[in-house]
């Protein structure tokens, strides 16, 4: 196949059709609804039935004889913003449809990374908002077997094997095959059907805003395959209904090569140091490492997903991924830990602990307590706190609960909890005046609320929850010196370096401070750091050199209830 340049005066061989297929992607961090590329997007319509499936991520645009629906005019995609492309040792081509701009692969060099932007490359189609990179993939080879799948099309994707884990369609098909399936449909429902957005316009509760994501597109983003060199592991750690007991999540996207990824190897090797239970990490970027293998983590199941649009007028942050793998992760009882955490000995206790807190009658996610006591006064420009707390020296009834980390455990008693906040962001749904104990909190636009854990805390608040962790993602790996040099003559005295101190308290809600618990640790930024400690705790682990988890006065405590009967007053849970 010859295809023309920029400038239409060269041509180059791009592919041998027996040896290559041209794979077409926006870049890791950005798919918008002109992507041509083609992905399946089951449809749950009227009744509750599947409708058509739609194939394409234009769905929103297809032809109104499939059963989808069109766009106005004023709702058509924006120019994407700039986004990196990284591919290994592979040519990289820019433009749209017939005209293209080559960007070889350079000698010698082991990646071919490209900013695909008119600022970086030619604009070789004027006016054209189309444009796009492409890089070129071998079949067959470890790049195309480590791929994100859900850059391909369909039909690439199912010959390579990389079988559905998630989408609305199966979450639709199981909704009466128990409780958690139940929950799950829950949750997504608003997220997937169309018959719930056609219901959503009589309800003016339900008025979507401007910033809204349509949901052809929302459907779309609730759908995962399997890495299909994590096959074995997917099958063999699940059960046979499709769940997991228990489970780790975490989410990544980003080149082998940068931080991110070597932070996300670093912890998924913690939890097969010192966990029993599988994690999940879902993949948002173009590629995962070739080194990460079966053999390798025996625990570790990659799932795929594709990223979140990149259209000015409707793009989130990347943190809502963690949210996205939440709602596809299908796990019963799970801990959701981001690639700058690790795990810790004892941490498997979180998940007994949460199934005992989270249940039918308290429905919400279990999160710890920050280590700041965020308040309008450190976040001015926040447009929630008008709502919720306008002034800390006095009552505040819409504020539950010290502000809390993002780092949430559940069971899927909380899915619909997930579901309803992600459904109310996406599509940029609004918050009604309310009166609270004769408090006036004004409205508020959920889709104004820019990251993942700003919403978790509006959520949890404006629904009354009251329970969270203390504080078991310590802020720092330095931190676990304290417990690196205890001996077991030490008893149950901490006393050595910042790791033994309360986190810092406040005069609302911990008075004292808040417990540390080293179950995980937070802040894990430097790879071969975090490699080294863990390489350490795992060691005086061994040797029967590592003491009880809970700090808190200096001292350590065996449990909670420990913890509990000498401070009553506290209010985390350990």
């Amino acid at each position: 196949n010859l295809i023309l340049n920029a400038t239409g005066v060269a041509a180059i061989l791009w592919w041998s059709v027996a040896s290559f297929r041209l794979h077409n992607l926006h870049g890791p961090s950005g798919i918008n609804s002109e992507d041509v590329m083609e992905v399946e997007a089951p449809r749950v319509g009227k009744g509750g039935k599947g409708q058509p499936k739609v194939r394409g991520a234009k769905a929103p645009h297809q032809d109104p004889a499939e059963g989808s629906k069109v766009l106005p005019k004023d709702d058509a995609p924006s120019a994407p913003a700039p986004v990196a492309v990284t591919l290994p040792k592979g040519d990289i081509r820019w433009g749209n449809e017939e005209t293209w701009h080559l960007i070889p692969a350079k000698p010698g060099s082991d990646m071919n990374t490209v900013t695909c932007s008119i600022q970086h490359l030619p604009d070789n189609v004027p006016g054209d908002d189309g444009k796009h990179c492409q890089c070129l993939v071998t079949p067959g080879s470890d790049f195309h077997r480590a791929m994100n799948p859900m850059l391909m099309d369909e039909a690439d994707a199912n010959s390579l094997g990389a079988e559905l884990a998630a989408s609305c369609q199966l979450f639709f098909d199981a909704r009466k095959h128990g409780a958690a399936d139940a929950a799950q449909w829950l949750a997504t429902e608003g997220l997937c059907s169309e018959a719930w957005e056609e219901k959503a316009l009589l309800n003016r509760s339900f008025k979507a805003g401007s910033r809204q994501i349509n949901v052809e597109t929302r459907q779309q983003l609730l759908r995962a395959r399997v890495d299909v060199r994590f096959k074995t592991n997917w099958a063999r750690l699940r059960d046979t209904d499709g769940w997991y007991r228990k489970a780790w999540v975490s989410y990544v996207g980003g080149p082998p090569t940068s931080q991110f990824v070597k932070m996300a190897e670093e912890l998924i090797k913690s939890v097969h140091y010192f966990s029993e239970h599988p994690i999940l990490m879902f993949n948002f970027g173009l590629f995962t490492p070739k080194t990460w293998s079966e053999e390798r983590f025996p625990q570790l199941v990659i799932l795929h997903a594709a990223p979140l649009p990149n259209e000015p007028r409707i793009r989130r942050s990347f943190n809502f991924n963690k949210l996205r793998a939440i709602l596809m992760s299908r796990a019963l009882n799970a801990v959701e830990v981001d690639v700058d955490q690790f795990v810790a000995p004892g941490a498997d206790v979180l998940f007994s602990l949460t199934s005992k807190w989270v249940n039918k009658e308290y429905s919400f996610p279990l999160m710890p307590a920050h280590f700041l006591d965020w308040s309008i006064k450190d976040q001015p420009a926040a447009p929630w706190w008008p709502r919720y707390c306008p002034d800390p020296e006095k009552p505040c009834p819409m504020q539950t609960m010290r502000w809390c980390h993002a780092h949430p455990t559940w069971t899927h008693w909380a899915l619909p909890f997930f579901g309803r906040w992600v459904r109310r962001h996406f599509r940029d749904e609004r918050l009604p005046n309310v009166t609270v104990k004769g408090f006036h909190a004004p409205g508020l636009k959920v889709g104004d609320i820019n990251e993942d854990e700003d919403l978790l805390n509006v959520g949890l608040w404006e629904e009354r929850a009251t329970k969270q962790w203390c504080k078991m993602d310590v802020p720092a790996t330095v931190e676990f010196d304290s417990l690196l040099s205890w001996t077991p003559a030490h008893g149950h005295r901490c006393t050595n370096g910042i790791g033994c101190t309360n986190i810092g308290g406040d005069n609302r809600w911990y008075k004292k401070g808040v417990p540390k618990v080293y179950w995980t640790a937070h802040h894990a930024i430097d790879p071969e750091q975090t490699a080294t400690y863990l390489e350490r705790i795992r060691k005086h682990h061994k040797e029967g050199k590592w003491p009880a988890a809970i700090v808190y006065e200096e001292r350590f405590w065996k449990s909670g209830d420990e913890l509990k009967k000498e401070h009553p007053g506290l209010a985390c849970l350990t």
